[in-house]
């Protein structure tokens, strides 16, 4: 589930919590993403005599893509956050 921050505010101040700080990082993320396709269909030799087939390898090759796609939109996100007792 990928809640949006303010359904996480909600929730927060529900639990009485409150938001100290946050830092997001959904860019960085997307070149994480990027890096870790590149790596996998570089791989992809080493990978597929372990038993995996063709359809292994295109359902993450878009799953991954996919993931990269929405972070570098802004559709998503991933951050962290620091909540405290007021």
């Amino acid at each position: 589930m990928l809640p949006s921050v303010e359904r996480l505010k909600v929730q927060v101040e529900h639990a009485k919590l409150r938001f100290d700080d946050a830092m997001m990082f959904g860019e960085s993320y997307a070149a994480t993403l990027k890096l870790w396709r590149d790596r996998f269909l570089a791989t992809w030799s080493t990978i597929e005599p372990l038993g995996f087939d063709d359809r292994f390898r295109r359902m993450w090759e878009m799953y991954l893509a996919y993931c990269e796609g929405g972070f570098r939109s802004k559709a998503i996100n991933v951050g962290q956050f620091k909540l405290v007792r007021p």
